[in-house]
């Protein structure tokens, strides 16, 4: 009477496990770097730039076809931000967070090697709402892509090194509202080095 549910229930808990030993986590720790948020050329010429920001990147993936994934990767950096009036005169602005959230895909190029793209979005997250996030940071779109190099260090872990450059279109409510109508495009590169469990 009972085989008929402890045969599903059996197959599931086994199924857990085989997902569970192919499951990849990682996690890394590096720096990340931006281009010009704002660049207002009207008049005096005004840049608001981002500093090389601090940042740790945790992920996970699950296999869907030989030698193919798809995870989630999450980023957050923390770094300071500028304004430049004329070239001269920099400004403090405070500190600024952005945390990012990519849906994506990876594969391999060579045995050490792994391609990777995904999309997602990013947000902008300011120690102050002042200035140009005076009325709240943003939520962006984001597109990115990069490459992981990893070697096997122990048993079931790999030394990971990850090089990502990912793009979105930046602007906020309080910008719209002094008149920029057109959104500054935001590269970032980030390189980084970390542990992940070992793909077996």
């Amino acid at each position: 009477m009972l085989r008929p549910i402890l045969i599903p229930a059996l197959l599931l808990a086994a199924g857990t496990g085989v997902l569970h030993a192919q499951t990849d986590y990682y996690a890394r720790v590096g720096a990340v770097g931006a281009n010009t948020l704002v660049r207002d050329a009207i008049g005096d010429e005004i840049r608001v730039r981002q500093s090389i920001a601090p940042m740790v990147a945790l992920g996970a993936s699950l296999p869907f076809s030989p030698g193919y994934r798809a995870g989630l990767e999450a980023t957050l950096a923390s770094g300071g931000f500028d304004a430049e009036q004329d070239g001269v005169g920099e400004t403090d602005l405070g500190s600024l967070r952005t945390a990012s959230l990519l849906l994506g895909l990876d594969g391999p190029i060579s045995s050490s090697l792994r391609w990777r793209a995904g999309v997602g979005g990013v947000l902008y997250w300011p120690s102050e709402e002042r200035g140009i996030f005076l009325e709240g940071g943003p939520v962006r779109f984001l597109a990115g892509a990069g490459v992981d190099w990893r070697r096997p260090v122990l048993a079931s872990w790999d030394l990971m090194a990850s090089a990502r450059y990912d793009f979105h279109r930046f602007t906020t409510d309080e910008l719209e509202r002094r008149g920029f109508a057109q959104a500054q495009g935001v590269s970032r590169i980030s390189l980084s080095v970390g542990l992940a469990r070992g793909i077996r």
